[in-house]
């Protein structure tokens, strides 16, 4: 139960991506999520399971709906890339915006909570 609390954030930071339409809400939602967490889940390697967390999962639903970006294709062929560079350059992108994201909150979470603890030891 521990470990699916611990997974939880990653979870709704993820499903945001998916149900959101809006980019700029899901950039705060992103951050408030990584914010929020900083209280409640451990402090190990937060940005390496935010971001494998989120390659994982942006390949599968990639994977699936693949054909929607077909044309990126072209664009990728015409600045010299070759056409399967595409299924690694979206997941890997959208990951590591995700993990960032996640992690900018987090930090400011643990920044927040430091200086809280700071204030009541001085008490």
């Amino acid at each position: 139960m521990k470990n699916i609390l611990n997974y939880l954030p990653y979870i709704v930071v993820l499903l945001a991506q998916f149900f959101i339409n809006n980019y700029n809400i899901i950039v705060i939602l992103t951050i408030l999520t990584g914010f929020v967490a900083a209280f409640k889940i451990e402090n190990k390697r937060v940005f390496l399971k935010s971001f494998l967390v989120g390659l994982v999962a942006f390949t599968i639903v990639f994977l699936i709906y693949e054909s929607r970006v077909e044309y990126v294709k072209d664009l990728l062929v015409n600045i010299g890339l070759p056409g399967l560079f595409i299924y690694v350059l979206f997941p890997l992108f959208s990951a590591l915006n995700t993990a960032i994201l996640f992690f900018i909150g987090y930090k400011t979470g643990r920044l927040v909570l430091e200086r809280k603890l700071a204030r009541a030891s001085q008490a």
